[in-house]
Order: structure tokens, then sequence, then C-alpha cells
């Protein structure tokens, strides 16, 4: 998971100096963040066909782009 994750990481360890705690807290809570979703994910493979997750996944990607290029959700 390497993305904003990390910065924040760091600039947490620069801010308050203890790396270890930082770095520490950043992994458990990361952990128990992602621990559920991997586990209700691997229930869920056994029951769910794959195919269909593909395709609503596929159908949600489309659906926000186009909600995107109509600007929907723009504050300005």
């Amino acid at each position: 998971m390497g993305d904003k994750t990390q910065i924040a990481t760091a600039a947490l360890a620069a801010h308050f100096g203890n790396l270890l705690a930082v770095v520490g807290g950043t992994t458990l809570g990361m952990m128990i963040a992602d621990g559920p979703a991997v586990f209700l994910g691997e229930v869920a493979s056994h029951r769910i066909p794959l195919k269909y997750v593909r395709y609503a996944a596929a159908l949600l990607f489309g659906v926000i782009g186009l909600l995107i290029l109509a600007g929907v959700g723009k504050f300005n």
C-alpha cells in the first residue's frame, strides 16, 4: 500500500520524532483496517463468482467516469 500512507507516516515521524512508535501505530492501524476486508473478501470469493465481481466493478468504473465527465460533484 505504498501511497499517501507512507507520506503520512514519514510526516508524522518527522513531527513527533519517534519513528518506531509512528511506524508501529500506522502499521497496526492498516492491519486493523485491511484485515477484515481481506477476510471478508476471502469468504465472499467462495460464494460470489469472480466474473460477476469484474462486471460490477467495470460498470461502476464506467458510471463514475461518466459522472466525472458530466461534472457531477464539482463545487466550483
